[in-house]
């Protein structure tokens, strides 16, 4: 069948069996972006190839370049997309949460550990290929997970303002990251055998350290700002993304 132009549009907007030119575009790239994510979730960057995506997406290695440069300019966005996901359900779930520092601190956790367990693919791509990425990225100052770390950094000053000086809250921050990070890849490396509540326990045991380290170097610091205040920067701190 030849490629007819549609009346109303230029010659680059042509059709194919009725379907626009930038639509059939739209949809190779979607085809390229699921094989990314099996292709790297199952493999690894490491030994991922365009011939790899290519071939699971079943599409010709020059319908890859139409929408990307290179296997990692793929990953980057499939980490991104991924990412974004990943700080919506947990922004989600924490605006969901009662606004007690307990419930607010286990339902985000527990909806990072979910996001991981609903497709294992997650744990290759976003904790271990993608935290890697991330170290240049940080450099750079553009790491997507620093934000994250942010995040937690801003809520945690949030909720305890009388916080001891002897405290660094982004080495804290960075560090309970890190906990829920390995935590949740040797989750995956045993198959998820233990169950989502223990695990949710076991990373809720560092925020129970630094509570207490805030008590000993600041008493009264680990106590609670008034209800309206906590309101306010929790919605601040976790509002989710607007929809594109």
């Amino acid at each position: 069948m030849s490629l007819q132009p549609t009346p109303s549009e230029p010659s680059k907007s042509r059709t194919y069996s009725g379907v626009p030119r930038e639509e059939r575009t739209r949809l190779r790239r979607r085809r390229l972006l699921d094989a990314g994510i099996e292709v790297f979730g199952r493999q690894g960057l490491a030994q991922a190839t365009m011939r790899d995506i290519c071939a699971t997406a079943r599409l010709s290695e020059r319908y890859f370049y139409e929408s990307f440069k290179s296997t990692h300019d793929i990953f980057d966005t499939v980490f991104s997309l991924l990412v974004r996901d990943l700080m919506a359900a947990v922004s989600g779930a924490i605006m969901a949460a009662p606004l007690v520092e307990s419930a607010i601190l286990e339902s985000g956790l527990r909806a990072f550990l979910s996001f991981i367990h609903q497709d294992p693919r997650r744990v290759q791509i976003i904790l271990i290929d993608g935290v890697w990425r991330e170290q240049t990225r940080q450099r750079e100052g553009q790491a997507q997970l620093l934000a994250y770390q942010q995040a937690i950094q801003t809520l945690t000053q949030g909720l305890h303002p009388r916080l001891s000086p002897e405290i660094d809250l982004k080495l804290a921050a960075s560090g309970l990251v890190g906990t829920a990070i390995h935590t949740a890849i040797a989750w995956s490396d045993e198959g998820f055998k233990t169950d989502l509540e223990s695990v949710v326990k076991h990373n809720l045991s560092a925020w129970g350290g630094l509570r207490r380290w805030m008590k000993m170097t600041a008493p009264g610091s680990e106590a609670m700002p008034d209800q309206a205040a906590l309101v306010e920067h929790v919605r601040q701190v976790f509002q989710p993304p607007e929809p594109r």
